[in-house]
């Protein structure tokens, strides 16, 4: 299958904020996800199928060079099929053009397969925060720079 990547429109908030509840095990609300799709910085791609369906998304917010990215998901029916390999990647071919520097993101460290995607991409660990999560989970920060991945 193959997947239209793009950024976001207004009018596809509620099918966004349905994909992020179906495809994060810790989703956002609607509340704090709407202000984060179109605040100062923000940067919102978005993956659709062929019949214009909504399967994956990267929300980050940019600050000068440097992005910080919130969220990344793909509809759990759509996974395994590069769809958050494409959106990352033109996430960072995107932003890289216009003056990009680093990239920054946290993950859950129990989440291999996004480890996997990520390190795949030249981003590595820089950090770790002991038990961020209420269940216990430490979070891993991890930075991607332009110098090191081109």
């Amino acid at each position: 299958m193959s997947w239209l990547i793009r950024s976001f429109d207004p009018t596809d908030l509620d099918a966004l904020v349905a994909l992020v509840g179906r495809s994060m095990e810790r989703p956002w609300p609607r509340a704090k996800l709407a202000p984060a799709l179109i605040g100062p910085g923000a940067r919102v791609w978005l993956a659709e199928d062929e019949a214009g369906r909504l399967t994956g998304f990267v929300v980050a917010r940019r600050v000068d060079d440097l992005l910080e990215i919130d969220l990344v998901g793909v509809d759990p029916r759509c996974r395994r099929e590069g769809i958050a390999r494409a959106l990352l990647r033109a996430t960072l071919a995107a932003e890289a053009d216009a003056g990009l520097s680093e990239v920054r993101l946290e993950v859950v460290a129990g989440n291999r397969a996004a480890l996997r995607l990520y390190e795949a991409l030249d981003f590595v660990v820089v950090g770790r925060r002991k038990r961020y999560y209420p269940d216990g989970d430490d979070g891993l920060l991890l930075s991607w720079r332009k110098t090191r991945a081109g």
